[in-house]
């Protein structure tokens, strides 16, 4: 098959998407049903005779095709001038080669794709639940499934699995988008914590609404919300403090420096919680409405890899509790 475009860019684009493409339709095949193709790219001047495509900087590409791996993609120098630092993905330099049929050495680069491999599951997850409930648990993960390697991308951001190498992610939010299973992994719930220095410093605290008189590490919302489990009358607190942090990692850390009083999941706080270097102040949890999911696409549903992670990761949890 010979495809012509507009851009190197958008060549190299293209054939990365198919390699990963096809590798995912076949991720549960046997070895030897697997299809597995070669793609060259070339950039160079070509003849349009009939539909058909002519000249050296199609001969080039095909001769490339051959050097490349199964499932990879092999490019002509002149293509990685074009692209390297446009599309970030790792490339092999190979060096010169001999290409039947063409005068000149050739010098080719390889793109690796690691993601095509059915042995790679690459995981998305929100900042607190992966640097503090998963990443601690993930060798455990390993340990049990040494066949697997892992990638983890933290990130705020919603992934559109269509158009990136995700295997499956770790989000928040009601658990409806079309086209994902999804997985309820917990509620998002939260208590207010300070450090045992603060609390010996604040002076008493009976009652909830004397934490208005304290700097609160804000979330608004879920300030409103926890006063509001709590019982406290009035529905639109005043909230003392200025400092508004995104994560709550960045938020715990504050209150660890004794800053002032922060909501935090205890969950993702319990080695911190043990150790009493953060105290919760009232017995009182308040939830927002939402969870967290893990989701992947409906078609991956019965990948090895997908199944194999999403029957420990709900082990996991339930273990939690």
């Amino acid at each position: 098959m010979l495809a012509e475009f507009a851009s190197a860019v958008e060549a190299v684009r293209a054939a990365v998407d198919i390699q990963n493409d096809l590798a995912e339709r076949s991720l549960d095949l046997p070895e030897n049903n697997k299809m597995r193709f070669r793609i060259g790219i070339n950039l160079g001047d070509v003849l349009s005779d009939g539909g058909n495509l002519f000249g050296d900087g199609v001969n080039i590409a095909v001769r490339l095709e051959g050097v490349a791996e199964p499932g990879g993609v092999c490019l002509s120098s002149s293509v990685y001038e074009h692209v390297e630092r446009k599309l970030p993905l790792p490339y092999v330099d190979i060096g010169p080669q001999r290409l039947k049929n063409i005068a000149r050495p050739i010098h080719a680069f390889r793109v690796s794709i690691p993601w095509t491999s059915e042995n790679l599951l690459s995981i998305t997850a929100i900042h607190t639940f992966a640097t503090n409930w998963l990443a601690p648990r993930l060798g455990a993960f390993q340990t049990a499934h040494r066949d697997l390697e892992l990638r983890l991308e933290v990130m705020s951001r919603v992934v559109d699995f269509a158009r990136e190498p995700f295997d499956v992610g770790i989000r928040a939010g009601n658990g409806r988008w079309p086209g994902l299973v999804s997985h309820e992994l917990m509620a998002e719930e939260f208590a207010p914590f300070c450090s045992p220095d603060f609390l010996a410093g604040a002076g008493n605290i009976s009652a909830p609404s004397d934490l208005l008189a304290l700097p609160l590490l804000r979330d608004d919302d879920w300030w409103r919300a926890w006063f509001k489990a709590a019982g406290f009358a009035d529905s639109e607190p005043k909230i003392s403090s200025a400092v508004f942090f995104n994560t709550q990692i960045v938020v715990s850390q504050a209150a660890l420096a004794g800053q002032g009083v922060a909501l935090l999941t205890p969950a993702f706080f319990a080695p911190d919680i043990k150790a009493g270097r953060l105290v919760q102040l009232f017995n009182v949890i308040a939830r927002n409405g939402t969870s967290l999911w893990l989701v992947y696409p409906e078609e991956r549903e019965n990948s090895r890899k997908i199944r194999a992670f999403r029957e420990w990761l709900l082990d996991e949890i339930q273990r939690a509790r």
